[in-house]
């Protein structure tokens, strides 16, 4: 029975990483989404869906970084999270790469059952960014939907 919970404990930490079964997808959040729409920044918001998108990849290199066990430079101002967004097509790649590789680590008992540099079990900062890629999914949502851009060709939040 134990055992039963802990997997699905992960399962439900790993799932968020996707968008959690609340929430559209990532996949679905980005789809159709054109570099153009992807660049623009709707009046009045400071962020595009790029550069939102970028920030929370700076974030999963970032934590990926420290959970292979090396040691990034610490970030010492928030506008260090908010890198250039480059690319659209490579930043995607990129982003979706990075969440698959977290969500898998998510899966991982044993990992998920170490201690973090800070003396956490690692399930600790594994579901606060997850949480973290929630937030920014649902400004995602907000900003295609101001730019006219939603819903996404394979259906929104509408059922």
């Amino acid at each position: 029975m134990v055992k039963t919970l802990q997997v699905s404990t992960l399962d439900a930490v790993s799932s968020l990483f996707h968008g959690g079964n609340a929430n559209v997808s990532w996949v679905q959040a980005l789809d159709g989404l054109n570099a153009e729409q992807a660049h623009t920044r709707p009046p009045g918001l400071p962020h595009s869906v790029a550069e939102v998108v970028a920030h929370v990849q700076f974030w999963q290199a970032y934590l990926l970084s420290v959970l292979r066990g090396e040691h990034p430079p610490d970030v010492a101002h928030a506008a260090q999270g908010w890198p250039e967004p480059g690319e659209w097509a490579v930043l995607q790649e990129t982003f979706f790469r990075d969440l698959s590789a977290l969500a898998a680590l998510a899966q991982d008992e044993a990992f998920m059952s170490e201690l973090d540099p800070q003396d956490r079990f690692r399930i600790v900062p594994l579901t606060s960014y997850a949480g973290h890629g929630l937030y920014h999914l649902g400004q995602v949502v907000t900003v295609r939907q101001l730019i006219g851009a939603w819903p996404p060709p394979g259906g929104g939040d509408s059922w």
